[in-house]
């Protein structure tokens, strides 16, 4: 009797486990993401020394940034700000513009969405940073490349330019660079429209 109620039941099993497939929180992205490069600005800095702002590019491997920073004192207070544009003719302001202090973000708390992407790759990412202000003092070494599984499930094709600034509470830079990256659609017939 089981084994016929299980085998009535497998249609409705079947369409679960496609359902479950479907909606799948770990399924691909139906986009691809390229960094181009990774570039610090505004350099020299006053108050710390960059000693290697670099790109890496890797065959197969996302691209890298290389940075070494050493900030000689210790610092209580920094702001960190982001700013997500999109390229048209040239690059304009889209969506994302957050400004908040380092030192408060890195307290557990909620979030909207840009800043939740922003910590968990903080967190996930660079574990000296993750500790709780003060900061400084020492040199950060950085090694960090722009990871897909932290990007929301859908996002515009197109290129665009993220700008993180750090800066004391005197308004000073710490550290500014840019990262210009691609997002295209997966998919030979979408891409062709979309490229």
């Amino acid at each position: 009797m089981s084994l016929g109620r299980t085998v009535q039941n497998l249609p409705h099993l079947l369409c679960g486990i496609l359902l479950i497939s479907v909606v799948n929180p770990t399924q691909t992205l139906d986009y691809s993401i390229k960094v181009t490069k990774f570039v610090c600005i505004d350099t020299p800095y006053a108050r710390t020394e960059l000693h290697s702002c670099r790109t890496v590019v890797r065959r197969n491997e996302p691209t890298l940034l290389d940075l070494k920073l050493t900030v000689p004192e210790v610092v209580n207070y920094l702001r960190l700000h982001y700013k997500l544009d999109y390229k048209f003719n040239s690059y304009r302001p889209f969506f994302f513009n957050h400004d908040f202090e380092f030192c408060e973000f890195l307290k557990p708390k909620l979030r909207d969405p840009a800043a939740s992407i922003a910590y968990n790759i903080l967190v996930e990412n660079f574990p000296s940073l993750r500790s709780p202000c003060p900061h400084g003092n020492r040199t950060y070494e950085v090694k960090h490349w722009v990871d897909s599984k932290y990007l929301p499930k859908s996002v515009p094709a197109g290129e665009y330019r993220i700008t993180t600034t750090l800066t004391f509470k005197d308004n000073v830079t710490a550290l500014k660079v840019l990262t210009y990256l691609a997002v295209r659609k997966k998919g030979i017939f979408d891409s062709m429209i979309e490229w």
